[in-house]
């Protein structure tokens, strides 16, 4: 599951956008559409939609206006939002605290990187 929001889930939003898509397979979605279930910004729900396209979560159908429809590119991403979708009705705050620890990780990766080098450079 971490590995999956590691490499997938870059906010709660996105998380949000993904379950409501999986929940209706079925089902095509418009960013407008999306935003208001969510009752968040088409803007950011487009973004976060063709974000997921490239992941393979999401396939894009549709031209004007574009829709969305759940379709993982595997069965191995498939369960893994099965199992993200029951993570996050069972332990929300667990998933949404992994969701908010990625930038710090990567902040510190970087940080650390530039420590790295600062102490090879002096060495």
């Amino acid at each position: 599951m971490r590995r999956f929001i590691t490499h997938h889930i870059d906010s709660v939003e996105q998380l949000e956008i993904l379950l409501l898509l999986h929940q209706q397979p079925g089902r095509a979605w418009n960013a407008e559409a999306v935003a208001r279930e969510l009752r968040i910004a088409s803007e950011s729900a487009s973004e976060r939609m063709e974000d997921m396209v490239h992941d393979g979560l999401l396939k894009r159908q549709g031209v004007s206006p574009e829709e969305y429809r759940y379709g993982p590119e595997s069965m191995k991403l498939d369960n893994a939002v099965r199992g993200l979708a029951t993570a996050y009705a069972q332990r929300r705050v667990t998933v949404i605290n992994l969701i908010y620890s990625k930038p710090i990780d990567k902040i510190r990766t970087f940080a650390d990187a530039f420590r790295l080098r600062k102490d090879e450079d002096e060495g």
